[in-house]
């Protein structure tokens, strides 16, 4: 453990063995030096954002300090902010939005959504309503099964009690129950990470970015996923959204709505760089705008251009009110949540997704 965080985590009891690691929130108590203030010590406290080479904390404000090893003269841990059942379930249902696959229903309180064979995100159903439980799933795997699919949930923190599957009113052996990595969801308020992304690559400098309003073959073959998959097997659900439905019989259903653009960064007539965002509403009204397929291509990478492109997707999404951003990073990938620690980006809860398997 103290080789992995290079022993900071046994600065304080406090930590009971915990490792520190990127995007934990911490308390900093630093060595001052001579002549700073009249205090031996001042206290950093906000989220880690780097341990390698030193350790670096962001404030709240944004503000980003290198502490050096030798200043650090306590180091605690602390649990992240409350979150409300409410605002996980109210961000969940606007990331279903943003991701509904080419087809979805509402199926006993379960964003059920099919059509998407080839992203994490695709054929799952997603609980949106408070009264979405996994001991009242036959109408959701029936929808499934009608497709053809195997019943796949979303396992929400918080929101799931997958220990309590029931299926015909019989539990399901866990060993039925297979489950993929656990994700993050990571939030940001735009306007702090456009603040971020402004400090760092200043307008005049900064690689032009275009967005579009649907992925070219290169776009495709540039991300991950769908690298190597015919186009028109992955265009639809890379171009779907949905918003929720604001008048009539079908008032607070989902139904045709949503924004979504895809951010190009060419340099000397190459692709470098590609994301999407997509705008939606969920039911507390509030418009987010959700940023993926974030990738550089081999050759341009190290130079600050997935912070380029996620940039510009926000400004966009902020220019139709979306006051936040937020994200899924796989809970394993160091890498990846180092980048989005240092442009704000926080974990807000955990999900995994599950298949039942016969």
């Amino acid at each position: 453990m103290a080789e992995q965080d290079r022993g900071l985590s046994e600065r304080s009891r406090w930590n009971a063995g915990r490792r520190v690691a990127v995007g934990d929130r911490v308390v900093v108590r630093r060595h001052l030096e001579a002549g700073q203030t009249s205090h031996l010590y001042t206290d950093v406290i906000g989220r880690v954002v780097e341990l390698e080479p030193e350790l670096v904390v962001a404030r709240e404000s944004g503000e980003q300090v290198r502490i050096p090893d030798a200043d650090v003269a306590v180091l605690k841990v602390v649990p992240p902010r409350p979150v409300r059942a409410r605002d996980i379930r109210a961000r969940e249902y606007a990331g279903a939005l943003a991701w509904p696959g080419r087809e979805y229903e509402i199926v006993d309180g379960w964003f059920c959504r099919a059509g998407d064979d080839w992203s994490y995100r695709g054929n799952s159903a997603v609980p949106v309503l408070p009264w979405a439980s996994c001991s009242e799933l036959d109408g959701v795997r029936d929808w499934y099964a009608a497709r053809g699919l195997p019943l796949r949930l979303v396992d929400v923190e918080r929101l799931v009690t997958s220990d309590r599957m029931t299926l015909g009113g019989v539990p399901v052996d866990p060993a039925r129950i297979h489950a993929d990595r656990e994700l993050l969801l990571c939030t940001v308020a735009s306007r702090d990470l456009l603040t971020v992304v402004d400090e760092a690559f200043p307008a005049a400098t900064r690689p032009p970015v275009t967005l579009v309003d649907r992925p070219d073959d290169d776009w495709l073959e540039l991300y991950h996923a769908t690298a190597g998959l015919a186009p028109e097997r992955v265009r639809p659900a890379m171009l779907a959204t949905a918003g929720l439905v604001g008048s009539g019989p079908d008032a607070g259903s989902p139904g045709p709505g949503g924004h979504a653009v895809f951010a190009r960064l060419e340099e000397d007539g190459e692709l470098a760089a590609i994301a999407r965002g997509a705008v939606t509403t969920g039911p507390d009204g509030e418009a987010r705008i959700a940023v993926s397929c974030v990738e550089t291509a081999d050759a341009h990478r190290r130079r600050g251009l997935a912070e380029v492109v996620t940039g510009s997707l926000v400004d966009w999404g902020l220019g139709l009110g979306a006051q936040e951003c937020h994200l899924h990073v796989f809970a394993d990938n160091a890498a990846g949540r180092g980048l989005w620690a240092k442009l704000g980006l926080e974990p807000h809860h955990s999900l995994r997704h599950l298949v039942v398997v016969d």
